[in-house]
């Protein structure tokens, strides 16, 4: 799950990223339509400019012209031909005739000095030289006398921005008056009007609303990013709470384990290590390692199934036992696979005893069939069983280990895995402790199940075999071999119901005289004392007189422990046969 937290960062960056990108296209699309819009609010003003010019003109065209009186502004048009041009009126009022195109330049001039509008006449013929075109408006006529249609454009004049807006003017009757002797024909173009408007009152609009629609975008794209960092926090809190529920459910299934079993105690977390620590030697994904993290500190968990007589027995399984102990893979892997957070591990639960070569279980499978993540839980899993103190078989040296799994590299383990375990596990240090003796009181009493004498309830024969394992056993100096006599007899005189009678309170005694020594009964009539000192028995000490009542004889023998006579039960067996 802490992959899904990684997940979720790189989720909230795409989104980010993909949010800032999608402002700045916001920004760059809504100020293209902002530029459009005033370029659009500039051809407006221009079309209605030109258009009150083409009405103005109508409108004197429709009347012949107008007679206005000759001043310094208005002087008689040298280029107009026709008849009573100018009048002298009966109060001596001077008059010449105003034709259209020249009433227009005066009304336009009057209204460019007002607003800063600029208009202008042209025409592709040159009569009058005020008529004559700029580079842009010869260029323009020639589109207008083919299409007839309007022209225009923005550009720069002397670095100041200006729209240039062309209108056609086409010849109708009442231009004739004026015009027919320059040879025009009805429809034809008689020139253009261009209104050249100033762009500088628009930019200013432009960049106005420019600023403020980005001022709104970035704090949209601000109060976006606190959105999505609220979000991010949400579902990372979310996730971090299912990965500390999943810690929780994963070590209270561990301590339930550790409990049942205490040899697992410790193992399951130093094979999830052990596993770590391999796969980040093969480079493995940090996902992977701490997948197989988890799958080590839970892949006993099957044995939570596995009665307590073959799980918890210390001595060699029987072939049925065995075959049974095997199932805690499936029913591990049954367990673990109905619940959501440990679906994941499950997997490598389940194959984590296989082998390459087919020699393991529960399918037998071979080379590559198995999961790497469950070939190499495999390998830290019988490297911390090698390192780790058995009942009957004390734990191997690191360097024992290292080369134990160098012995079966390519044959039940991948070369690869080997290689990499004998690099990431030669540094790391061994604990004393890594034990499956029994420590606690509760352990003791689960593990003496299988050495406590069911009539007398004190320790068999059996335990022998643990007691000669103990770390501590070199502290025992010397044993007692206490032996009842004449126990047949009494069985005969009083029955065998007595004589158990008699075993069991005689053992009890035993314990109530050396309560902190190990008291062991030994086929059947004797007793085994182990004593830490070099104390001599007496006799007195262990003869009640109980037993002198019924004819029992006591005998003890002493046997001095030193490891060069008496180190496993085999020679203690040839000791007692000498005696």
């Amino acid at each position: 799950m802490k992959s899904e937290k990684k997940q979720l960062s790189k989720i909230f960056i795409i989104v980010g990223v993909s949010w800032t990108f999608f402002i700045a296209l916001m920004i760059i699309y809504l100020t293209y339509q902002k530029y459009q819009q005033v370029q659009a609010l500039a051809l407006l003003e221009a079309k209605t400019s030109i258009n009150k010019d083409i009405a103005y003109r109508k409108w004197v065209a429709t009347h012949g012209g107008v007679y206005v009186p000759i001043s310094k502004e208005t002087q008689p048009n040298p280029y107009l031909k026709v008849k009573n041009r100018d009048l002298n009126t009966t109060t001596g009022l001077q008059l010449t005739l105003i034709n259209p195109a020249y009433a227009l330049r005066q009304m336009t001039e009057q209204y460019s000095s007002l607003y800063g509008i600029k208009s202008h006449l042209s025409s592709d013929k040159f009569i009058n030289p005020k008529n004559a075109p700029d580079a842009w408006e010869k260029q323009s006529l020639q589109s207008l006398l083919k299409t007839k249609q309007d022209v225009y454009k923005f550009h720069t004049i002397n670095n100041q921005k200006y729209l240039s807006y062309m209108t056609p003017f086409l010849v109708k009757e009442e231009c004739m008056k004026c015009h027919g002797e320059q040879g025009y024909h009805i429809g034809d173009i008689r020139g253009a009007l261009t209104i050249t408007l100033p762009m500088d009152r628009y930019d200013d609009v432009f960049f106005k609303g420019l600023i403020t629609t980005i001022i709104i975008l970035l704090w949209v794209w601000i109060l976006g990013l606190v959105s999505f960092r609220w979000g991010y926090r949400s579902s990372s809190s979310h996730i971090q709470e299912k990965i500390d529920l999943y810690e929780q459910n994963l070590f209270s299934l561990v301590s339930l384990i550790e409990q049942r079993d205490n040899y697992t105690a410790g193992h399951g977390q130093r094979v999830g290590e052990y596993s770590r620590l391999i796969a980040a030697q093969m480079g493995l994904s940090h996902s992977q390692q701490d997948e197989l993290y988890r799958a080590g500190a839970l892949h006993d968990i099957g044995k939570v199934a596995i009665p307590d007589s073959i799980l918890l027995k210390p001595g060699a399984l029987q072939p049925i036992e065995r075959v049974l102990i095997e199932e805690h893979v499936n029913a591990g892997y049954n367990l673990l696979k109905r619940v959501d957070i440990f679906a994941a591990i499950a997997e490598i639960v389940r194959y984590h005893h296989e082998r390459i070569d087919g020699s393991g279980y529960p399918n037998k499978l071979f080379g590559d069939s198995i999961p790497l993540t469950s070939q190499i839980m495999a390998v830290a899993d019988c490297f911390d069983a090698m390192t780790t103190n058995r009942i009957y078989k004390a734990r191997k040296s690191l360097n024992e280990a290292l080369m134990e799994l160098t012995s079966v590299r390519g044959i039940k383990f991948r070369a690869d895995i080997i290689d990499a375990a004998l690099i990431a596990l030669a540094k790391i240090s061994l604990e004393a402790n890594h034990s499956q003796r029994p420590t606690t009181l509760l352990e003791m009493e689960r593990f003496s199940y299988f050495y406590k004498d069911s009539l007398t309830g004190i320790y068999t024969y059996a335990y022998l075999n643990f007691l000669f394992f103990e770390p501590d056993f070199d502290q025992y100096k010397q044993l007692w071999l206490v032996n009842l006599g004449n126990i047949s007899q009494f069985n005969k005189a009083y029955g065998w119901e007595k004589g158990d009678d008699l075993l069991k309170h005689y053992a009890q005694m035993l314990q109530e005289y050396y309560p902190q020594l190990p008291v062991i009964r030994f086929q059947g009539d004797d007793f085994i004392i182990f004593r830490k000192d070099d104390k001599v028995p007496q006799i007195e000490d262990l003869y009640a007189h109980w037993l002198k009542e019924v004819g029992i004889t006591v005998t003890v023998s002493i046997i001095t422990l030193d490891k060069e006579t008496v180190r496993n039960l085999e020679t203690l067996q040839s000791r007692l046969a000498k005696r």
